[in-house]
């Protein structure tokens, strides 16, 4: 789980000026999505209770395949050796048709990190053969180029997130390991299971919004104890003298409360019945009870400090009286490259990264036996992250193959071998690994 293969983006329209803006939903929505990571982690403990008690299997449906991205074992889980594991988050509109909010969830366990990235609904996709051919399977009809919340409407309930999961991989160039899809009724129904949130509201919230058929908004300012109807009422708030700015702040306040409560050992303990119907009821996704049990091991690896949230580089853009969000391919391809890979922007202009964030596989190419064990505790030794070592049955080279999935890294891993060169290979190398070392004949 610890691999990605990078794709190349494939849309080209660019602008001069970038869009950066946020509605009340998406926000509202993001705060949902923000806490799925740990939402999909404390399953593992949730699903093993429900398992236990009514010998059924939480999530298991007919309808739904797991995509069986982690190659991850029960034996390195147990470990907590480290992954990494991207989640699609769709929030859907209130009558389930189209994705309004989507993001992709990326978490480093080497880092206890968590990244957001947010991909705008109108962003303008042109579906990709195999979406085409799904959607034609189940008998549907489809515009080639069209929105991106559109792929769901488009695919029907059945294979919706499984096609755009699909479309996000082509945009983005990485591979998704698991979805989500929530509502507004998980929402508050993930803060009722918990026993509410506890925070100061900066001041009197008051919005009457029923005559779209939305909540009344009427919070006090001062310490509230927020059930799932006024924590509603306070993410989907948006009258601050700031204006986006001061709602912001005040719903990443609410975030890192509620994703902390969410964690805890005394909550997860003292809610375990309430979390188990929530996951079950409210909560549609393609984590399965053996993912999520070997997920649980990484509770106490997530860091909710560490919480970066960005959105898909572009602008907005009218094509053929369409209004549409243009995502910058090239501005994108540095955004993937630091949040999914850890590559950061080098001065010059290209990319430079050291690889000790990167999960590393030694693969023994060569006829020493035990090579490729001796080299994997080297590198352990330097601080670098190191997966189980393995035999390579290929052809045999006398230099050492630094295999990378993406140019900048990898160049600090030659000193270590007798001769040795980077090569960018993403095809080649597994699920499990960001870089793939092949010992040559010359290694001893």
């Amino acid at each position: 789980m610890s691999g990605r293969q990078r794709k190349p983006a494939r849309h080209t329209e660019r602008t001069t000026q970038k869009k950066r803006g946020f509605s009340p939903m998406k926000m509202f929505l993001k705060i949902v999505c923000s806490i799925v990571l740990a939402f999909v982690i404390l399953a593992g403990g949730a699903c093993f209770a429900y398992y236990k008690i009514t010998g059924n299997v939480p999530f298991a449906s007919d309808s739904i395949e797991s995509n069986n991205a982690s190659d991850t074992s029960f034996l390195d889980a147990l470990l907590k050796r480290n992954i990494k594991m991207n989640v699609a988050v769709f929030g859907v509109d209130k009558d389930g048709t189209r994705t309004d909010v989507i993001f992709v969830v990326h978490y480093d366990s080497a880092t206890k990190g968590i990244s957001l990235v947010s991909l705008p609904r109108d962003t303008r996709v042109s579906l990709t053969d195999e979406v085409k051919a799904n959607i034609k399977a189940e008998g549907r009809t489809y515009s080639q180029v069209t929105k991106l919340n559109a792929v769901h409407a488009y695919s029907g309930d059945k294979i919706g997130c499984k096609n755009a999961v699909l479309q996000i991989e082509d945009i983005l160039g990485i591979k998704i390991d698991h979805y989500v899809k929530v509502d507004l009724e998980a929402f508050r129904a993930i803060v009722d299971a918990i026993g509410g949130v506890d925070m100061y509201v900066p001041q009197d919230m008051y919005w009457d919004m029923r005559d779209t058929g939305d909540p009344l908004i009427n919070l006090k300012e001062g310490q509230q104890h927020l059930d799932g109807e006024k924590a509603e009422q306070l993410v989907r708030f948006r009258r601050y003298a700031e204006g986006d700015v001061g709602r912001i702040e005040v719903q990443q306040i609410f975030l890192k409360a509620l994703a902390e409560k969410v964690l805890s050992t005394e909550t997860i303990l003292k809610n375990l019945p309430d979390l188990i119907k929530v996951a079950y009821k409210y909560v549609e996704t393609d984590v399965s009870m053996t993912d999520a049990m070997k997920y649980v091991n990484y509770v106490d690896k997530v860091d909710m400090s560490k919480i970066s949230m960005e959105t898909l580089p572009g602008v907005g853009q009218y094509v053929g009286g369409v209004s549409y969000f243009i995502h910058d391919v090239e501005d994108t391809r540095e955004m993937v490259d630091r949040v999914f890979y850890s590559v950061a922007p080098a001065a010059s202009g290209g990319t430079a990264a050291d690889s000790k964030s990167l999960m590393i596989e030694v693969s023994n190419g060569g006829n020493v036996t035990g090579l490729a064990a001796q080299y994997t505790k080297k590198l352990e030794d330097a601080g670098y992250r190191v997966a189980s070592p393995t035999n390579y049955s290929g052809q045999q080279n006398t230099y050492t193959r630094i295999q990378v999935k993406s140019e900048g890294v990898g160049s600090d891993l030659v000193s270590f071998f007798t001769d040795a060169k980077v090569e960018v290979a993403p095809n080649e190398i597994g699920s499990n690994a960001d870089i793939r070392i092949i010992l040559g004949t010359k290694e001893q």
